[in-house]
């Protein structure tokens, strides 16, 4: 039966538009893809971390007596040294205690010199006691009452010194207390901030309200970052990692830091665990940093050594398996597309580490996604003009949009 005419010109019509496709997928056109060489890569792979900026040594002075405060001798950003006086508080009422202290211990003073005295009286009289108990002349019971008199009196002067020497341990307490009225330096360091002022009543507690604090002040010259760092990534920070931290203050500037210190108890807030990370940092000598400053930063994982890398965008990942997963690139041999499985190294963001499956100079497949997706084994492929492959990414952030 003879084919129509119709059907034969609707034939060849389909086919002409179909060649150019079933030509590129025979093999006749190659893929536009953008290539890259495995090759040796500095690799740091990173944890995001966000804190605050601190001086490593900070005291915060409080009163250790309740008094008014008299006298304040330093301003904020002042230098001071150890020892010196910052602050003075009215000393009257310690004064006032340690006259009265005084009095009493005069008081215990004069009581032992009449116990001794009274002592002595009795020593006396119970040797001639003794005296006529061996003549006979008294009777037994008055001599044991005269005994008994004498052990009462060594008693008392027992009784009296240890009196005294609690009077001078009162006496050294209020002196003490005395002391403590001027407010001294335990450091060399910067004042950076007072928070109490003349007039004041200054009190003696650790709590958060007023007259509690009083000033505080810090060793400006070292600085620390105090991060806390998510419970999943803390295992794998160490003391002697190298940190780069960006204060708010000059958010494009890294300022380079070392952990010093990985807490051991978690920071609990709003149901999540963060554990502190304590960063101490080398920043430039012109770089203004403060105290309370929030910062970023970014703690590396590895030492940065150049290991065998591809892009990150490279590397194709399957699971042919439950609980299997097997990553794979594609390498470019005489211009077709070979499938090959590789065992992953460390990874920053923008290289992956090759630890088996790839050889230094092996040319593999790095993008388009859209292609890469599609790829199969044995297409054939050449690398893309520039032009292309900004179309290609544009066309791929049209799809994500």
């Amino acid at each position: 039966m003879p084919i129509p005419k119709k059907a034969l010109v609707a034939g060849g019509i389909v086919l002409v538009l179909a060649l150019p496709f079933l030509v590129k997928r025979g093999g006749g056109d190659a893929l536009e893809v953008t290539l890259a060489t495995a090759a040796p890569q500095a690799i740091r792979p990173s944890i995001l971390a966000s804190g605050t900026l601190a001086y490593r040594t900070e005291v915060n002075l409080t009163s250790e007596v309740l008094a008014r405060v008299a006298e304040v001798l330093v301003e904020e950003g002042e230098q001071v040294r150890a020892g010196q006086v910052l602050l003075r508080l009215d000393p009257e009422t310690y004064r006032n205690a340690i006259e009265r202290e005084e009095a009493t211990r005069r008081q215990a003073a004069i009581a032992i010199e009449r116990q001794r005295a009274a002592l002595a009286l009795r020593e006396k009289q119970f040797e001639r006691f003794e005296r006529l108990m061996a003549a006979r002349t008294i009777d037994a019971a008055r001599f044991d009452e005269e005994k008994n008199q004498l052990a009462l009196a060594r008693i008392e002067l027992k009784s009296s010194e240890e009196a005294l020497r609690r009077a001078e341990a009162v006496l050294a307490e209020a002196r003490e207390l005395l002391q403590k009225t001027e407010v001294v330096s335990p450091i060399d360091g910067t004042v950076v901030a007072v928070s109490i002022k003349v007039g004041e009543t200054a009190v003696p507690s650790t709590q958060a309200f007023a007259g509690a604090q009083l000033m505080r002040i810090a060793d400006t010259s070292a600085i620390e970052a105090r991060l806390k760092v998510d419970e999943a990534d803390v295992a794998r920070v160490v003391v002697g990692q190298a940190v780069e931290v960006f204060p708010a203050a000059h958010a494009d500037t890294a300022v380079p830091g070392t952990v010093r210190r990985v807490a051991l108890s978690p920071l609990v807030e709003n149901q999540g665990r963060a554990y502190e990370v304590i960063a101490e940092l080398d920043p430039p000598a012109d770089l203004s940093l403060r105290s309370g400053m929030s910062a970023r930063a970014n703690v590396f994982l590895g030492d940065g050594s150049r290991t065998l890398a591809v892009p990150v965008e490279a590397v194709q990942s399957s699971e042919p398996e439950p609980r299997r997963i097997v990553h794979h690139l594609w390498t470019v041999v005489d211009g077709r597309a070979r499938r090959v499985e590789v065992r992953l190294g460390e990874a920053d963001d923008r290289w992956q580490g090759i630890a088996s499956g790839l050889a230094e100079g092996d040319v593999v497949v790095a993008g388009p996604a859209r292609l890469l997706r599609q790829m199969a084994e044995g297409t054939a492929v050449k690398a893309a003009t520039p032009k292309a492959t900004a179309d290609e990414a544009g066309d791929e952030a049209d799809a994500d949009a």
